[in-house]
């Protein structure tokens, strides 16, 4: 079965003739899409639900134990979940304990899992490396199906770096996502590294069941997992900047790996659209001429269980500019706003992750100059996030995070309606 899987390059502005060695800069935005399929693909997953069970579950959100709202969440997914998926539960504190194997879904296996998780005790302090990495053991390295990890937790890291786990989950072609309910904000960095674009940071008991539900839709409706954009330029050329920057039409803020050479989009499904930004700053070559020229290609790579493909390249373009000996005064309007709003996200998530309030201020004046539908609900959220700034600069880190990560199951139901498919 052919992927109905597109992938494109757009650039700012045709580039104007320039002698050799010349510098220029290059504004290009990625556009992935995937449109319908011709057929169903069997969507039988494995999901491992991995719970804090620590001391501070027992704390109140709203009238309910922290506990007891993600007992409750757990139990609305699991009775949803198909005959042919299965399911298995690690909960953890400063130790992971397997609660339930790889269970079908069947009704008694639906009735074990539910009571295996309101068996659920408080436990005592939290470690997330030893956690995932008993996850990753009970889903399994190798599997003919895909699988997801649920990581859910209310508490600060006190163990080892879980780094490494997170990148061999990944690795694996296993989608992990991760909730962390009322946590400080150093710890929803680590988080946001672990997890990238399937991070949530979540307030209150409504949030809890929504990521959960959110993140299970997702996770079956991905037709292709652990997908990259990975980027080849030719050797005189240097990036300035790779990221993707909105899915489905949402911020979902991901910056490339420290290489600048790979952007991890995470799981696609059918109607999905990511958009991505790439700055190239290009050394003229000796032989630059008018007319259209490559300097390297794009590829995205990911895994489709349904054909057993792993780590395939499913897609490939040059990144093309056309070169013009003439002035050049069309701008190419789509690709302006990219610009602008990639730059809006991107100072938004330094802010995150550093503290720093002039990333704020620069994400103002970027999204001013955008009429990009991202760049507006990013805009929207800034004036709640400038006003926290002096008197809780934690709460408005978190709120720059949660901003740039908003994408839901929501956006991808809306997005299978569209293609005509409920």
């Amino acid at each position: 079965m052919n992927l109905p899987l597109s992938l494109s390059v757009q650039s700012l502005v045709a580039a104007m003739l320039a002698k050799p060695g010349n510098r220029s800069q290059f504004h290009l935005m990625i556009e992935v899409a995937m449109g319908k399929l011709e057929q169903a693909v069997a969507s039988a997953t494995d999901y491992l639900l991995l719970l804090d069970r620590s001391g501070s579950m027992g704390d109140i959100v709203g009238s309910a134990t922290k506990l007891d709202v993600l007992k409750a969440a757990c139990e609305n997914v699991i009775n949803g979940l198909n005959p042919d998926d299965r399911v298995g539960i690690v909960s953890f504190d400063h130790a992971p304990h397997t609660v339930l194997g790889m269970t079908a879904c069947n009704h008694a296996g639906k009735v074990n899992a539910v009571n295996a998780i309101y068996g659920l005790n408080l436990g005592g302090s939290t470690a997330f490396a030893p956690a995932l990495q008993e996850a990753f053991r009970t889903v399994g390295a190798e599997s003919s199906r895909k699988r997801a990890i649920l990581f859910f937790t209310d508490g600060e890291d006190g163990g080892s770096d879980p780094r490494a786990v997170a990148k061999q989950i990944q690795s694996a072609g296993i989608s992990l996502y991760a909730g962390g309910l009322g946590v400080r904000n150093e710890g929803e960095k680590l988080l946001d590294e672990l997890a990238g674009a399937n991070f949530r940071s979540l307030t209150d008991a409504k949030d809890v069941t929504t990521f959960f539900a959110g993140a299970q839709a997702q996770a079956q409706a991905a037709i292709v997992t652990n997908l990259q954009l990975r980027v080849t330029p030719v050797t005189f050329a240097v990036q300035t900047n790779f990221e993707l920057v909105a899915r489905q039409g949402k911020p979902n803020y991901v910056p490339s790996d420290p290489s600048k050479k790979t952007v991890l989009l995470g799981d696609m499904g059918e109607g999905d659209l990511y958009q991505a930004y790439l700055g190239l700053q290009v050394a003229l070559p000796e032989d630059i001429k008018s007319g259209r020229r490559a300097f390297g290609k794009i590829e995205i790579v990911g895994d489709v269980v349904s054909q057993g493909i792993k780590a395939g390249v499913l897609g490939s373009t040059p990144i093309a500019v056309m070169f013009s000996d003439q002035p050049v005064a069309t701008v190419n309007q789509a690709v302006k706003d990219m610009i602008n709003t990639a730059a809006t996200a991107r100072e938004m998530f330094k802010f995150s992750q550093t503290g720093d309030a002039s990333h704020v201020a620069n994400a103002r004046k970027t999204a001013a100059f955008s009429n990009d539908a991202v760049a507006k609900a990013l805009q929207a959220q800034l004036a709640e996030i400038e006003s926290k700034v002096a008197s809780d600069p934690n709460a408005a880190q978190k709120q720059a995070r949660r901003a740039t990560k908003g994408f839901s199951a929501e956006d991808a139901a809306a997005a299978l309606k569209n293609l005509g498919r409920s």
